[in-house]
């Protein structure tokens, strides 16, 4: 039985694979086999692997026939592995020569379940072939305290959960060393429907249940990403769609597994961190650089409402339109609502709805302006009990008595006091106007409070309501 598996997942990496599988078979440590899964590659990358190696015995070659994703290569390199550790290697990397030797000798010394290096090592030229004999560049992903020797991560739960969900621990799985009897206890397979996202959610099941997690200073794992890649994909609206769709299907995976470790269940701002990660991971990596100063680089943002509302429902538009209008400022975009202190709670309301503002102060004016600017609601007027006395010439405010001549569907109150509100509440219904019809969330109102305090939370909380 070999002491590693080293498992090599394949998609039309023909340009690539001879160097990495040659690189796992130029190793110093030479007691592994390597198991291939081809995971219905178009480009004759499997007939390249059983021409060079289909009689190699440290190498088996399994064919899916149809794609199943990179971690479903992975789950059936899983099921065939004999190995008592589990190395993962992409079919457009290589390994130095001691990679195997490094890994396996700090496992053994430490009874670690997994070890975990804290980078890669990147090409400094744009070269198609890579040799291990050339000059890379040392990336380090971590930001974890500095050590020469291997470190055990400590024990404490809320620890490594932090740091898994800070991304002070990466969650890249092809730098690190798995023990096989720990995966299969705890039942750790790869989440196919997750692209990108699959390592990070498989790694942290493995922070949370390894007993010796084991940190390592060296870098062994030569990282080069061809333009065919996932993560150097055109990032146009229908790529970022998938990402909010992936988003949520890496929320849910989140979701399941905490629900079955008992640990988690009192402790609601921990799941958050965790479901928040999701986000985080997503956001900055695959989604903002499809936006530039004018807005989208390509494609119209109408697919990217309609993921939104697949998922939220009622609530798709206004995720939507914070998502979209978050990630335009961030590149720069110079919205019409740049410097605007207060969002309008598109949630409370349907789309095709005449809207009336009741208020006319600063967040009032701002949501009526904000509902000119947009074709989800119809604004039907504003109104204030002190409209006689603003001086509003360029801004049609009316008195409420004039509420009898609107046609409207729903009146927002535009105040964030409660007790006001409330107030403002009793009067309109003896005025006869229907308490469906009144709508106010006055703490969901101001912009400087509203993305950790509503965003995330609506975001994490990615199912139809």
């Amino acid at each position: 039985m070999p002491e590693i598996s080293v498992i090599v997942p394949v998609y039309n990496a023909k340009p690539y694979i001879q160097e990495a599988i040659d690189s796992v078979l130029h190793q110093i440590f030479q007691d592994f086999e390597i198991i291939i899964v081809d995971d219905a590659s178009t480009d004759g990358s499997y007939e390249l692997c059983q021409n060079l190696y289909g009689t190699n015995e440290k190498i088996r070659l399994c064919h899916h026939i149809q794609n199943r994703t990179a971690g479903g290569a992975r789950n059936t390199g899983l099921e065939q592995a004999k190995g008592k550790y589990i190395a993962f290697l992409d079919s457009d990397d290589l390994y130095m020569p001691e990679a195997l030797s490094i890994m396996y000798r700090a496992a053994e010394a430490y009874g670690a379940e997994v070890v975990h290096s804290t980078g890669c090592l990147v090409p400094t030229g744009d070269q198609e072939h890579v040799k291990p004999t050339e000059d890379f560049r040392t990336i380090i992903f971590d930001d974890m305290p500095t050590s020469e020797k291997p470190v055990l991560i400590p024990q404490d739960k809320t620890y490594r959960v932090e740091k898994w969900a800070g991304r002070k621990l990466f969650g890249t799985i092809w730098n690190k060393l798995f023990r096989k009897d720990f995966l299969d206890k705890y039942g750790m397979r790869f989440e196919e429907n997750l692209v990108p996202g699959q390592d990070a959610i498989f790694l942290f099941r493995c922070v949370f249940h390894a007993q010796n997690y084991l940190w390592i200073p060296e870098v062994f794992y030569v990282y080069r990403r061809p333009e065919s890649s996932v993560t150097r994909k055109k990032r146009d609206a229908g790529f970022i769609a998938a990402q909010v769709r992936n988003m949520t299907n890496k929320i849910h995976a989140l979701d399941s597994y905490m629900e079955q470790i008992p640990w988690f269940a009192d402790k609601p701002d921990t799941q958050d961190m965790v479901r928040e990660f999701a986000i985080i991971d997503t956001d900055p990596y695959f989604v903002q650089p499809g936006y530039h100063s004018q807005g989208l680089t390509a494609g119209e943002p109408a697919v990217i409402r309609k993921a939104f509302e697949d998922i939220y429902g009622r609530q798709g538009y206004f995720a939507y339109w914070y998502f979209h209008q978050y990630h335009l400022a961030k590149a720069g975009a110079g919205t019409r609502e740049e410097g605007q202190s207060y969002i309008f709670p598109y949630h409370l309301f349907l789309e095709g709805e005449r809207v009336v503002i009741y208020g006319a102060g600063e967040s009032g004016k701002s949501f009526y302006q904000q509902l000119q600017r947009q074709n989800y609601l119809q604004p039907a007027g504003i109104v204030d009990k002190r409209a006689n006395d603003l001086c509003t010439p360029d801004f049609p405010v009316e008195n409420i008595e004039e509420l009898t001549a609107m046609e409207f569907d729903a009146i927002l109150i535009a105040v964030i006091n409660e007790k006001a509100a409330r107030e403002i509440k009793a009067a309109l219904m003896e005025r006869g106007i229907e308490e469906a019809k009144i709508r106010w969330q006055g703490n969901a109102y101001a912009k400087d409070d509203y993305y950790q305090n509503y965003y995330f939370p609506l975001l994490r909380r990615s199912n139809k309501s």
